[in-house]
């Protein structure tokens, strides 16, 4: 009977052990599969974002597959149908049409396959939404640009509609004109969001520029594709009109730097940061760690002003770094001591 006791209670313990065990020591042998489906873009902002995501992805042993629409929101749409039906073990998805991508999403969800979204809106209980803080991002870059004009004068609005990003930014403005009352819209214009904006943004801004002549003061621009855009028919014009906007990449940088630049400054988050939490998000929702995976996460940002942009002074093929904007990098969200583990020993 003693015997028997022994032999029972080692065997409990044995499948203690066996359960209490992290699941993260049998990624090597069972690859975690994520299906990344983007609207794409091809934009520094993107790149970046797919280069962290499968830098992360590298570091945990991840078998990550990107799906690229290139721009199409019925491409997008076909391609979260295929994402499910390749049965991954999580998929993210980074931009879109909510409303277009809800039933796919949906779909994934009900199947039981986590999924994680980056600036979209839609009506589902997915399993982590990642953000940019747009609303922080849109009061760095209008609180800069009020000051600059010192709270008082005419300014131009550049925008997109329908892009859940830019859509959360533009609720600032009403607040940040009722702060600075001596502040007006005197126009906004709205391109259409493809790969034609910068060309497309320069047109509709030179068009402004010559019904405004004399009259602006600041162009605010939450979109950094749009910056240019206004960049350029600023600069065509030779005028002297200060932009201010929101995103930033290395180009980005160069044009702020340059000698009689007329972008002042803009708020930005880091790009890589945000495909590295999806990736880790992604694993911790495939390895059953749900309590780990954060249901809103937040990525933080900062305001890179001309004067930052011509310290940093980037070469070719470098981004930004933890060492020149504080708040880029690690910012520390969905990490497990385990998953630190992980990463370190992929780096031995």
């Amino acid at each position: 009977m003693k015997r028997s006791l022994k032999s029972f209670g080692f065997f409990c313990v044995l499948v203690l052990c066996i359960l209490t065990v992290p699941t993260i020591i049998f990624a090597a042998d069972n690859p975690v599969k994520v299906v990344h489906v983007a609207l794409g873009n091809y934009g520094d902002h993107w790149v970046q974002l797919v280069s962290g995501a499968r830098e992360m992805a590298k570091a945990l042993g991840v078998d990550l597959t990107t799906l690229d629409a290139q721009m199409s929101s019925n491409k997008q749409v076909q391609m979260l149908d295929n994402a499910i039906n390749m049965k991954p073990d999580a998929i993210f998805i980074d931009h879109g049409e909510g409303t277009a991508l809800k039933p796919g999403i949906q779909k994934a969800m009900n199947m039981g396959i986590p999924v994680i979204i980056f600036d979209v809106i839609v009506d589902v209980d997915v399993t982590s939404e990642i953000s940019q803080d747009d609303y922080m991002l849109a009061y760095m870059s209008l609180s800069k640009l009020a000051q600059d004009i010192n709270g008082e004068g005419n300014i131009v609005v550049v925008t997109l509609s329908g892009v859940a990003p830019l859509e959360r930014r533009m609720r600032l403005l009403p607040l940040i004109l009722e702060r600075y009352q001596k502040i007006k819209v005197i126009q906004q214009i709205a391109p259409t969001f493809g790969s034609a904006v910068i060309t497309e943004t320069m047109s509709l801004m030179e068009a402004v520029l010559r019904a405004h002549a004399g009259e602006i003061d600041a162009v605010w621009a939450p979109y950094d594709q749009l910056s240019i855009g206004a960049l350029n028919a600023i600069k065509q014009q030779n005028l002297a009109i200060p932009v201010y906007g929101v995103d930033v990449s290395p180009y980005d940088l160069s044009l702020m730097a340059e000698e009689g630049s007329n972008w002042k400054a803009t708020a930005a988050c880091d790009p890589s940061e945000i495909g590295r939490v999806a990736i880790r998000i992604a694993y911790l929702a495939a390895t059953g760690q749900e309590e780990a995976i954060p249901r809103y996460a937040i990525i933080p940002p900062a305001l890179i002003t001309q004067e930052d942009a011509r310290k940093i002074n980037l070469e070719a093929g470098e981004y930004l770094t933890k060492e020149l904007v504080p708040e880029w990098g690690d910012s520390g969200i969905a990490w497990t001591p385990e998953l630190r583990d992980l990463v370190n020993k992929s780096k031995e």
